[in-house]
């Protein structure tokens, strides 16, 4: 793959060009938003850690393993990821998305049933449920070879409760097969989570777990590359080798700082009229990007110092009323 053009055949195409007609996408003859964090299936990088992490995930499902983990930073790619699995699995299995990390030991079960379209009493129990969910499972494999796997993305989230009831139906088993099986992605948070002394069983029952880690540097411009549809060799926007590597650099090669920050620069570059991104428009984007987030934190910084504050009056008021 040819990740950069030649700047010296495209003399031309670096000139500013101020077309009031041009939005920014027909500006660098691209097919659709660049830089997505959700692209489609056959526009997804699959770099070498990606690739390795896909195949553990469909070999482990594959082989019947009855929970399955991959952790990573925020922003690494985890859910595209596992949705990417979910689409590359056979007709054998039926996935089955909590997409509410929150969510109660009881309303899991509820979820996991509602699948089946099974009614049950609005109070009924979590014993109950667990009975008829076991029930509802040894049938529907009478019926049909289908696997069924939940998936809980942010599963950092789940309670500890939440956690003991996977572990319990996790060991559903029959002779051939696990009645159901688990795939949990989250933070590296979640690493931490399974080291409670409560959940240690679980941990230890979990045979299969890889991490998601970050872009190499050598991945770089391929990704980059894959970002970017447009037939228009002279036209597409040109990151040159210094841009790249100040990208990887301020981004650590996460996927989701490296959309933001190429996006951000595509833009300012757009604004000026050049096609050609230098690294002076990357750290323009960084600058921007992070001059943002730090806004947004001080003003939540300022709520809560006012928030603070408003809670001392009140109580004051009240003290000095004779209230308290």
């Amino acid at each position: 793959m040819n990740h950069l053009i030649d700047p010296k055949t495209t003399e031309n195409a670096l000139e500013p060009i101020t077309d009031p007609g041009f939005d920014c996408a027909s500006f660098f003859s691209m097919h659709k938003t660049p830089f997505t964090l959700a692209p489609k299936k056959e526009n997804i990088y699959q770099h070498r850690n990606y690739l390795h992490v896909k195949n553990t995930l469909l070999f482990g499902i594959s082989s019947g393993e009855k929970i399955l983990q991959v952790t990573g930073n925020i922003g690494a790619g985890k859910t595209l990821l596992v949705n990417d699995v979910l689409s590359s699995i056979d007709h054998h299995h039926y996935p089955i998305r909590i997409l509410n990390p929150r969510i109660s030991p009881k309303d899991l079960l509820s979820q996991i049933i509602d699948e089946f379209g099974r009614p049950y009493p609005i109070d009924a129990t979590i014993e109950q449920l667990m009975r008829l969910l076991r029930f509802t499972l040894h049938e529907h494999y009478t019926k049909t070879e289908a696997n069924i796997l939940v998936w809980i993305d942010d599963a950092h989230f789940l309670s500890n409760n939440t956690l003991l009831i996977i572990e319990k139906i996790s060991s559903w088993t029959t002779p051939n097969r696990a009645l159901l099986q688990f795939v949990l992605s989250g933070s590296n948070e979640l690493d931490e989570r399974l080291n409670h002394r409560l959940l240690l069983s679980l941990k230890n029952n979990i045979r299969f777990s890889d991490k998601l880690h970050a872009i190499n540097k050598d991945e770089i411009a391929d990704y980059v590359e894959s970002c970017i549809q447009s037939d228009e060799k002279y036209e597409k926007p040109f990151f040159t080798p210094k841009a790249l590597s100040c990208l990887h650099k301020l981004s650590n090669g996460n996927p989701s700082s490296i959309n933001k920050m190429a996006y951000k620069a595509l833009l300012i570059a757009y604004g000026e009229g050049f096609r050609k991104i230098t690294h002076h428009y990357i750290k323009m984007a960084f600058k921007e990007h992070h001059t943002v987030t730090k806004s947004s934190f001080v003003e939540k910084w300022k709520v809560g110092i006012a928030s603070w504050m408003c809670v001392n009056v009140v109580l004051a008021i009240a003290f000095f009323g004779g209230y308290l």
